[in-house]
């Protein structure tokens, strides 16, 4: 990434613009007296770039001020963002945007929301809308956007934590700013990619639609178990009814009693409901028909009987006939005899005869009994009919309510167990083919790699750090803090003073804008804005005179004088301007100072911009507030 500020312009009340010049891959030294508004410019600076409160000094600046401007390059554009000045401590929301750098030369107009902004400027600083905070906290949510603003972390050092013994980024006092920088510093850095982050989110959303895939299936699973249990209690219920078969098949029970519904609904006697009323009374006819018949072949029996007895009884006719001479004769003898012999000779003639009747009768009982038995046999497979309803009300309520359990199952059954399964193994395949690298090895390696960084700034200073020049660098990942380490050992020493808390806070942000631009970094702007590094050495004095210049007892050596460790840092930073350089890379450095430029001379990527003195200010004609 490319950025540098090439101006910044100050719209007054007065109708004047006040405009400062800076220049890329230099150190930007703006130096003078307190109270002039130089540490008002980063102020500023944060102003423009979406702050939610300002700390802009009313006095003097704000209340001449209608206006506050950037003009800078990003990659290969030229842009020009502005905004209106707060009134009092409320922000403004009107913002004046050109994509050309145009600089009007009376105080804006609002042309653009900050919404709009923001996505526009985002993608400069190659913010992909779709990349959410990975993890929440009390005041960031997780899934919440990443904004630009949290990579400005890197670019300052303001002059309330240079000296700062366990703070090294600004706005740690801030909840937001807090939480985002240990959520953004992967990405920042380059130990993260958006890449992976978009993967990771997409497989976390993958796990969480499987997990609730699961919970699904195996909550479908319970509900059919469930639900089966309570289809065979209603099936059981049925059957004692005598709605359905005793021998219906288990697998078919939701078939069955969405027959026995339908019947119901459509007529009583469709199906079940009736059959055993007219099996029995089918049974009843049948062995009625069984019982006359047996009945008429019985009585026809006896007659046949009664007729062989009869025949019995006439067989001493023969007799008077042979001896009729012996017999006393009447008139009538003769006439009575033949009558009685024709109606034996009758009789012989009946009881011999085979009668197609006795056949018949004997094959229709038979026939019957197989009828009846066959209906037995269907009623055995019916109801008991033990268990009765009191009434038809009851009846409909029962059929009412399997009718409902039937439906709320056919809608909680659209979605099977196979598909479940299906699903399931689709999305196990998807999780499985988003292979993300783990960012742990990549933050050991990131680590070791900073530290290697900042010893070699260590080892340009070592002088300027006393007892501590020979300490390696240990920087806490966690914690975001730099420490020195003494050699050979795991011993993480307190460094103490306020001049070695300043060389650590210029160590760790120069190191980390290397890495940074060694491994192409899109979303850390090569710049950074440094206010007052020299206030452990120097007095606010007017001519920015060393405390350790004063006349001394002529034994201290110069290497550990104060002017000497100002030296020291301004040379690292001009060590740094260099190295990017030879990297290939562009940097920018703004430095807010007390110090006379002469401290500076003879390093080339040093540049005046201005000295805020003798009515020189921000604000000029008026004594500003530094």
């Amino acid at each position: 990434m490319k950025f540098h500020i090439e101006s910044l312009h100050l719209w007054l009340a007065s109708g004047e613009t006040r405009t400062l010049s800076f220049l890329p891959n230099k150190v930007n030294v703006i130096t003078g007296a307190s109270h002039t508004g130089k540490t008002a410019i980063l102020d500023i600076f944060d102003y423009c770039f979406f702050a939610s409160r300002h700390r802009i000094s009313e006095s003097i600046i704000n209340e001449n001020a209608l206006w506050y401007g950037l003009k800078f390059h990003v990659n290969d554009k030229v842009y020009t963002l502005a905004r209106r000045a707060p009134s009092g401590p409320a922000v403004s929301s009107d913002y004046f945007f050109s994509s050309i750098g145009e600089i009007p030369n009376e105080a804006p107009e609002t042309n653009i929301r900050e919404p709009a902004l923001k996505v526009l400027l985002g993608a400069d600083f190659g913010i992909d809308q779709d990349v959410k905070i990975p993890f929440g906290g009390q005041v960031l949510r997780a899934g919440s956007r990443i904004s630009l603003r949290y990579f400005l972390l890197f670019n300052t050092i303001s002059q309330d934590i240079i000296t700062h013994s366990e703070q090294f980024f600004d706005k740690q006092d801030q909840p937001r700013s807090r939480e985002a920088l240990p959520r953004i510093f992967d990405i920042a850095v380059g130990i993260d990619t958006v890449e992976n982050i978009l993967k990771r989110e997409k497989r976390a959303e993958l796990e969480k639609s499987l997990a609730r895939l699961q919970k699904q299936s195996a909550k479908t699973e319970e509900n059919r178990e469930a639900f089966y249990g309570e289809l065979a209690e209603t099936t059981a219920r049925a059957m004692s009814y005598g709605l359905i078969a005793d021998n219906s098949d288990p697998e078919q029970a939701v078939a069955t009693l969405q027959l026995m519904v339908a019947e119901r609904e459509t007529g009583p006697e469709l199906f079940v409901s009736g059959r055993h009323e007219e099996i029995s009374a089918e049974l009843y006819r049948v062995s009625r028909k069984i019982r006359g018949l047996r009945k008429f072949l019985g009585e026809y029996t006896t007659h046949k009987n009664i007729l062989s007895e009869t025949a019995d009884s006439l067989k001493p006719i023969a007799s008077l006939q042979g001896n009729h001479a012996d017999t006393i004769r009447t008139s009538v003898f003769f006439e009575i005899l033949k009558r009685l012999e024709e109606g034996l000779q009758e009789i012989k003639t009946e009881i011999s005869r085979k009668n197609p009747l006795d056949s018949n009768v004997g094959e229709l009982i038979k026939e019957l009994e197989g009828q009846r038995e066959q209906l037995q046999g269907e009623l055995q497979t019916l109801p008991s009919g033990s268990a009765v309803f009191e009434n038809e009300k009851e009846r409909y309520i029962f059929i009412g309510e399997t009718k409902a359990k039937l439906e709320l199952f056919a809608g909680s059954d659209k979605k099977s167990p196979r598909n479940f399964e299906a699903d399931i193994a689709n999305l196990e395949r998807q999780i499985g083919e988003l292979t993300v690298p783990s960012p742990e090895e990549r933050r050991k390696h990131f680590t070791s790699v900073l530290d290697e960084t900042i010893q070699e700034y260590i080892a340009l200073s070592n002088v300027a750090l006393g007892n501590y020049g020979e300490y390696r660098s240990a920087f806490d990942y966690k914690e975001k803090k730099l420490h020195l380490r003494k050699p050979k050992t795991a011993f993480i020493e307190n460094v103490g003073s306020s001049s070695n808390h300043m060389f650590l806070h210029l160590f760790l942000f120069l190191g980390l804008h290397e890495v940074i631009m060694a491994n192409g970094g899109q979303h850390v702007a090569p710049f950074l804005i440094i206010d007052q590094f020299s206030r452990p050495y120097w007095g606010d004095d007017e001519n920015g005179g060393a405390k350790s210049e004063q006349p001394d007892d002529g034994d201290r050596d110069v290497n550990e004088s104060d002017v000497a460790k100002v030296h020291s840092a301004l040379k690292l930073l001009n060590h740094f301007i260099s190295q990017a350089s030879s990297m290939g890379k562009e940097f920018q450095i703004i430095l807010f100072e007390h110090i006379n430029p002469k401290y500076w001379e003879g390093l080339e990527n040093f540049h005046l911009v201005e000295i805020f003195r003798d009515g020189n200010a921000l604000v000029q004609g008026v004594q500003a507030i530094s």
